[in-house]
């Protein structure tokens, strides 16, 4: 059923499809509750991602990648992709605002293509 997009319109919030995950992608774990910023400037694409064009030096994110090694895959770099914050995606200005949100923000993270 087109109409509906698989669901029944009862003016409920639809039962979200949960995202097909890349093999490559990751997740890091942000602490925003203390009203800091993220640290980092991305610039919304067409597919509904961020792309992360700079990581602001002693912002949240830049300490995420100070407490892993160096030679984790999950430190985060310019280039890469926000594909997802807490459940929201397919849409840079969801993402943007999901990013803004003061709590604990769970961002899911693809590599630039390589």
């Amino acid at each position: 059923d087109e109409t509906s997009g698989g669901y029944i319109d009862d003016g409920k919030k639809p039962r979200r499809e949960s995202r097909k995950r890349q093999a490559n992608e990751f997740t890091i774990i942000i602490d925003r509750r203390s009203g800091e910023g993220l640290g980092i400037d991305a610039s919304p694409e067409k597919t509904g991602t961020l792309e992360i064009k700079s990581i602001t030096t002693g912002g949240l994110v830049d300490r995420w990648n100070q407490s892993l090694s160096e030679d984790s895959r999950e430190i985060v770099r310019p280039g890469m992709r926000v594909i997802e914050v807490n459940g929201r995606y397919n849409s840079a200005m969801q993402l943007i605002a999901a990013c803004r949100e003061t709590e604990v923000l769970h961002i899911t993270i693809m590599p630039d293509a390589q």
